[in-house]
């Protein structure tokens, strides 16, 4: 067997259909040139193929196995998405700008302008400003709540749910 080992070849190919690939094993030399479907295993590969001959194709080809899927347990995916709430609160409280400061704005560039006795009114460069950092804090809260989302989520324990959180809240606050 020792002699048939040391002529064997490993490649990875595509199958018939094109989205699959499968591993071979073969004494016959496939030539990569004009067989362009097929790739030969390099001997990292290869060793890495022989120690796992369940391993993936894709583990195969990156010599690493993929840990399988597993889905939280439902009461961290509910409290993951009670922090992932909590921080977008976070996001949305962190603009400056109050409600009454873009109502007011608003009105001037709308140039509906209600005339409140006692308060004073934005002029339209005043109005302008206040919009473009509403706009501009808005968006960047909305920014680093996208970046953020998603790693608290995905965390599989409370203790990585709240350590997300926790990096996210560090960011938000700086």
């Amino acid at each position: 067997m020792g002699l048939l080992d040391n002529r064997t070849t490993y490649y990875y190919f595509k199958l018939r259909n094109g989205e699959e690939y499968a591993i071979k094993a073969t004494t016959i030399e496939i030539n990569t040139g004009i067989m362009r479907m097929y790739r030969e295993l390099t001997a990292e590969q290869k060793e890495f193929y022989l120690a796992n001959p369940t391993a993936s194709v894709e583990e195969v080809v990156n010599c690493r196995l993929i840990p399988p899927y597993v889905p939280p347990a439902s009461d961290v995916a509910e409290y993951a998405r009670a922090k992932s709430q909590d921080f977008k609160d976070a996001c949305i409280s962190s603009v400056s700008v109050t409600a009454m400061e873009y109502a007011m704005a608003n009105t001037v560039l709308a140039g509906t302008s209600i005339n409140y006795s006692g308060t004073k009114h934005y002029t339209f460069a005043e109005a302008k400003a206040v919009m473009k950092r509403f706009m501009d804090e808005s968006a960047a809260a909305m920014d680093l709540y996208d970046r953020h989302a998603s790693s608290i989520m995905s965390a599989t324990s409370r203790e990585e749910a709240d350590a997300a959180f926790d990096a996210a809240m560090a960011e938000l606050n700086v």
